[in-house]
C-alpha cells in the first residue's frame, strides 16, 4: 500500500515537473493520457522518450526489416509503420497479450525464448559485461539469457534497417545487435541513462552516431533517456 501510495503522489506532481522544462511541456497531455491502462499496446506505441518517438515517427518505414528485443507497443508501431518485425519476448504472459492485439496476417516473426537457469551456481558474472547474458536481477534469479540474446545471430551481418534492445540482458542484446544493422540504419537502446549498459560497449558502438533523447516517456512519472545509434 505504501508503494501505490508513493505512485500516485509521483503521478500527481509529475504534470508540474514536465511543465517546468520548456522543451518537455509540449508532452504534457500525450502523457497524461498514456496513464490509462493498456494505453501503449492499444495505440501501438513504442514504450520510449516522447522526443526519440518523434524522431522516429518522421521515418518512412515502409518495408524496413526491424529486430526487437522486447515486445509491446513497439510491436505494434513497426508493424503500422509498414515494417516486417522479428519480435523476442522472454515473457509468456505478455508474449500472449502482445499476440493476442496484433492480425495474425501480420508479418510478424514473433519468438518467446524464456530464460534459462544459470548452469553454475558460483558464477558472479557482471551484468555490463556483453558476454554474459544476465540482467541486472542477476544473482538474484541465477538466469541466464543466452538463447534470449542469440536470436539474432541467424540475421546476416548489414541487414536490419532496425533494431530495438529494449528487453533483457541489454548490453548483451547490442553487442550481438550491432553487427546486423545496416548503413545508415538504426540501433535503438533504451533506458540509455543507465551506464552499465554501455560500460564496455566503446568497441562495438564505435561505427554508429549517437542520438541521445532526454525526457518525459509514457506512463510512469519519470525522465529517461533513449539513444538512437546510426551506423556510419
Amino acid at each position: 500500500m505504501a508503494n501505490l501510495a508513493l505512485d500516485i503522489v509521483a503521478r500527481a506532481r509529475f504534470p508540474a515537473r514536465i511543465l517546468a522544462r520548456p522543451g518537455q511541456r509540449r508532452h504534457l497531455l500525450r502523457w497524461l493520457a498514456s496513464l490509462a491502462p493498456g494505453h501503449l499496446l492499444r495505440r501501438g506505441l513504442p514504450w520510449l522518450v516522447y522526443d526519440a518517438i518523434d524522431y522516429l515517427d518522421a521515418i518512412d518505414m515502409r518495408g524496413w526489416r526491424v529486430f526487437e528485443f522486447g515486445s509491446g507497443g513497439s510491436t505494434r508501431y513497426w508493424l503500422r509503420r509498414g515494417a516486417v518485425v522479428t519480435s523476442v519476448e522472454h515473457d509468456p504472459v505478455w508474449h500472449a497479450r502482445v499476440l493476442a492485439a496484433i492480425p495474425p496476417a501480420a508479418p510478424l516473426d514473433s519468438r518467446l525464448v524464456p530464460p534459462e537457469p544459470d548452469p553454475d551456481p558460483v558464477a558472479a558474472p557482471d551484468p555490463a559485461d556483453p558476454a554474459a547474458c544476465v540482467s541486472a536481477s542477476f544473482p538474484r534469479d541465477r538466469l541466464r539469457y543466452t538463447r534470449y540474446v542469440a536470436q539474432i545471430d541467424g540475421c546476416p551481418d548489414g541487414s536490419q534497417d532496425l533494431v530495438l534492445v529494449d528487453g533483457r540482458a541489454r548490453p548483451s542484446c547490442v553487442a550481438r545487435a550491432a553487427p546486423k544493422v545496416c548503413p545508415g540504419g538504426l540501433l535503438v537502446l533504451d533506458n540509455s541513462d543507465r551506464p552499465y549498459y554501455t560500460a564496455r560497449l566503446g568497441a562495438v558502438l564505435a561505427g554508429f552516431r549517437p542520438l541521445v533523447f532526454r525526457g518525459v516517456l509514457p506512463a510512469i512519472p519519470a525522465f529517461s533517456e533513449t539513444t538512437i545509434y546510426v551506423r556510419g
